[in-house]
């Protein structure tokens, strides 16, 4: 996609967020979803492209109000709140002025602000003094993004596992290990496994094109044709495409190729709302360094990954797990379907800091309260 195209593209959206945001004010009032109290809120101020990053943490934050928290949602745009009405229950404060903002988070008593990505407007919001900042991001992997000196800017920032504490102190110069809090993966806490069936169901799961250069991991342009033709040419194959929401969105070619992959493989889009439960309704999953690959190890689902960038993923998972070609991949997927997943178990421990369900969203409960505890502590 062109810059032109691009800015015209954020032109347009932002003439329809104005737009909309008389009508979504008067929705959030009528359905009595306000955040009038909230010790604890997710702060968003990205548009509706963007809100995978937020959607995928508002299970882990409903079931934290199931156990007594008080949790709301703060978006800064109309479009997004709009959308936030039809995926969560949570109470709502949408509001472009970062002072009524501020103002509401005042009365409503907020003790904790997280953040879900990197966002410029999150580092406006930083300067509002009280509560604790922390920093959740929204998946775990190892792309260049999960590195961002910026994380210094939080009091606290929330990780999955040891290899996210070795990376952040391997890479980011002076940063404080004090400040990081191991939670292990809260979305993974309310997927359940399908019954298996004679059927071999395989995810491709391929991440996005990136913004730049060092966030190019996707294997989408290179051998996702490849990979689509062979599986859906395997009878005892089901498979299941399921390419990142952002797909497109800053390559032309990209974004070419994924409405002809849409038109020869429609009948094989996932269509399954939380890319979890896709991940454990699979025998085999097929992806790039991105938060989908971690996340099989954590679901002990068999993992085939694509990608030659240095990774500790790339380094210590079996070179039988790693997609270098395509030659004969309906085979090789159906072998790893029948091994299993047993190399995977000492990465899964690796990567998180538990496993075991429902202690992630303990862990997360205990960090927005303040009573968690960091590695260096």
């Amino acid at each position: 996609m062109s810059l032109f195209s691009r800015q015209a593209a954020l032109t347009l959206n932002r003439v329809r967020s104005l737009a909309a945001e008389p009508g979504v004010k008067r929705k959030i009032v009528q359905a009595n979803r306000e955040l009038i109290r909230a010790d604890t809120v997710l702060f968003f101020s990205e548009p509706p492209t963007q809100i995978y990053q937020l959607q995928v943490w508002l299970a882990p934050f409903e079931r934290l109000v199931e156990a007594g928290h008080r949790v709301g949602v703060v978006v800064m745009n109309a479009l997004t709140a709009d959308a936030l009405l039809q995926m969560t229950t949570l109470p709502i404060f949408f509001s472009r002025s970062i002072e009524q903002v501020e103002q509401r988070l005042r009365t409503a008593q907020t003790q904790a602000i997280c953040y879900v990505n990197n966002a410029q407007a999150n580092f406006t919001m930083l300067r509002f003094n009280g509560p604790r900042h922390i920093h959740l991001n929204h998946g775990e992997s190892e792309k260049s993004s999960m590195v961002s000196n910026q994380l210094k800017a939080y009091d606290q920032v929330a990780v999955a596992g040891p290899a996210a504490v070795e990376r952040i102190a391997a890479t980011i110069n002076g940063f404080d290990l004090n400040k990081l809090e191991l939670i292990g993966r809260p979305q993974l806490d309310a997927v359940r496994p399908r019954a298996r069936t004679g059927v071999v169901r395989v995810l491709y799961a391929p991440t996005w094109e990136g913004d730049s250069q060092a966030m190019a991991y996707s294997s989408l342009l290179t051998q996702g044709q490849s990979i689509l033709q062979q599986l859906a040419a395997e009878a005892r194959i089901e498979l299941r495409f399921r390419p990142h929401p952002k797909t497109g969105s800053t390559s032309t070619a990209m974004a070419k190729l994924l409405a002809n992959l849409q038109r020869s493989y429609g009948q094989h889009f996932d269509s399954v709302a939380d890319p979890a439960q896709s991940l454990a309704e699979s025998d085999v999953v097929i992806c790039d360094i991105s938060a989908m690959a971690y996340d099989a190890l954590a679901l002990n689902v068999p993992l085939l990954l694509h990608g030659s960038e240095p990774s500790e993923l790339t380094r210590r998972l079996p070179q039988a797990q790693q997609l270098r070609d395509t030659e004969n991949l309906g085979q090789r997927v159906l072998e790893l379907a029948e091994r299993g997943s047993a190399a995977q178990e000492p990465l899964a421990a690796y990567f998180f800091a538990t496993t075991t369900p429902t202690e992630a969203t303990a862990r997360l409960g205990q960090l927005v309260q303040g009573s968690s505890e960091s590695p260096g502590n």
